[in-house]
């Protein structure tokens, strides 16, 4: 790590003419790292001068090497209140904070540094450190490249920071950062983040290499043969991860193994395998929620409704509260035709105080389904006034409307929507069907291209611009639009709540922390 900052202000202590004995024995102490002698004499100094705020600062740095830390941050503070103008201290009680995992504090007192000195390069390159510890990739690295400090090389923060790079997609910045961090000595907790790292860069054989040296290396430890085998996984060899974690399935509770082989399965079109391998993921680990959304997940895929709706029931049992497993119920109602059974799920979801526009989607899918469209119109509604705006929720108020034959109330919702994801080519698509319905016959052919643009393969619109021409009594462009149009496989609009998300890919097994 860098030698502190601290240090560097002192160099050879030069202290002003009017300087006391005991300020100067203080700092003479602190840089022979004699901490006691430098707590007493500057203790001495600040009882005969307690309006100073260098004194307090420096008892500061002392109390704080000594490891007395509340107390080195109250002094800090009393020196900040003392002369407002001076940036050391506020330097160094944000660095202390930082130290103590207090991101918050050390933020505020590392801002108010570089207010009063904006080149200060150490108070810039630890507020870097703070925000990179809080996941604030963008604004972390810019503070490191912008303080000009040489970096430490420290593997931990290394992976930090190539999970940034990675993070910001700055793959020219990220592979020469790997292979420094490939150069150093790392423990066996760097070294499976370090191959996590790897594979995130499509580093494969790397990634691999190392994972399998870990293997050999660890050779009867479960988190080694785990992590192999999801590498495998993760790097696109799935029956290499079905071989390395089958061996791991006789291992009591270890649910994950057979969740690496379900979704390897899965990926190998081995559908009734992969189903089998969820089930005894969830029988192993029935209260984790994860496990029945991976088996209602592959059933779903597979069309197998009703039997995702009895898995989801049986999750439910075991995770009563699970938010997700209740939409994926009221999902797998919906599309095995309980539409009845689907509008309960999620009308409780909304009664319960439902935070996001998922469920009331959901309930307005039910019942557009058993042509309630007026209602479910209303539904969302409510939804956005409770919810505020989002793009979901004008889309398919907008759908509601337009199927509820009322295309004019629906356009606006409809270029709503295509004012918040103007890339979404469904939206646009929906917005020239309710112009056409509506007679707008021109805007109608320009959101339609637009939406065949977005989509080459969207065939409604291609259908509706072969309706819009003909209204327009241009034969000869409504024939083009015809010639294109490949069979379809309906008008039904894509949603949120009813398609399966992805598998709960297992998360790396880290090492003993004690090596």
């Amino acid at each position: 790590m860098l030698t502190l900052f601290l240090l560097l202000l002192l160099g050879a202590p030069q202290v002003r003419a009017q300087a006391d004995d005991a300020f100067r024995n203080g700092l003479l102490a602190l840089h022979q790292k004699r901490l006691d002698v430098a707590l007493e004499q500057l203790t001495v100094a600040e009882k005969e001068r307690p309006g100073d705020a260098r004194v307090r600062n420096f008892r500061g740095i002392v109390l704080a090497q000594l490891g007395r830390a509340e107390e080195a941050i109250a002094e800090y503070r009393r020196a900040m209140h003392l002369d407002p103008r001076m940036p050391d201290p506020c330097r160094n009680l944000g660095y202390l904070e930082w130290t103590q995992h207090h991101p918050e504090a050390a933020r505020e007192a590392l801002l108010a540094a570089l207010r009063l000195s904006p080149g200060d390069a150490y108070a810039r390159y630890y507020l870097g450190r703070v925000e990179l510890d809080e996941g604030h990739y963008s604004e972390g690295i810019l503070q490191l490249e912008r303080a000009r400090v040489a970096w430490p090389e420290e593997p931990d923060f290394l992976l930090q920071v190539a999970t940034g790079y990675l993070h910001l997609k700055r793959e020219s910045d990220t592979r020469p950062l790997l292979e420094q961090i490939g150069r150093l000595q790392l423990n066996d907790v760097q070294a499976v983040r370090f191959g996590a790292l790897l594979l995130s860069a499509r580093e494969r054989e790397k990634a691999l290499a190392l994972f399998g040296r870990l293997d050999k290396e660890h050779s009867n430890a479960r988190w080694a043969q785990f992590n192999l085998a999801l590498a495998h996984l993760l790097a696109g060899q799935p029956a290499k991860a079905v071989a390395e974690a089958q061996a791991l399935t006789t291992r009591q509770g270890f649910a994950t193994a057979w969740t690496i082989i379900g979704i390897a399965r899965a990926q190998l079109k081995e559908h009734d395998n992969a189903v089998e391998a969820f089930q005894k993921a969830a029988e192993r680990a029935p209260n984790q929620e994860e496990r029945w959304l991976d088996l209602t997940r592959e059933l779903m895929e597979q069309q197998h409704y009703v039997d995702a709706a009895a898995s989801a029931q049986q999750g439910l049992q075991h995770n009563p509260t699970s938010y997700a497993l209740r939409l994926r119920l009221g999902a797998a109602y919906m599309k095995s035709g309980r539409y009845k059974e689907a509008e309960e799920v999620f009308r409780d979801l909304i009664m319960k105080g439902d935070p996001l526009p998922t469920s009331s989607i959901g309930l307005a899918q039910a019942l557009l389904r058993e042509a309630r469209s007026d209602e479910a119109a209303a539904v969302l509604e409510d939804a956005q006034k409770k919810l505020g705006t989002s793009f979901l929720l004008v889309y398919f108020q907008g759908i509601a409307l337009d199927r509820a034959g009322r295309p004019q109330e629906a356009i606006p919702k409809f270029q709503q929507a295509v004012l918040l994801n103007p890339q979404n080519a469904e939206a646009h698509q929906w917005l020239g069907k309710a112009e056409l319905r509506a007679r707008q016959v021109e805007p109608a052919i320009a959101e339609l291209k637009e939406a065949l643009r977005l989509d080459p393969n969207n065939q409604p619109a291609r259908r509706l611009l072969v309706q819009a021409y003909a209204m327009q009594q241009q034969p000869q462009e409504a024939a083009d639009y015809l010639r294109q149009m490949e069979i379809e496989r309906g008008d039904v609009p894509k949603t949120g709540g009813e398609e399966a998300a992805d598998f709960f890919f297992p998360t790396w097994e880290m090492p003993p922390a004690t090596q």
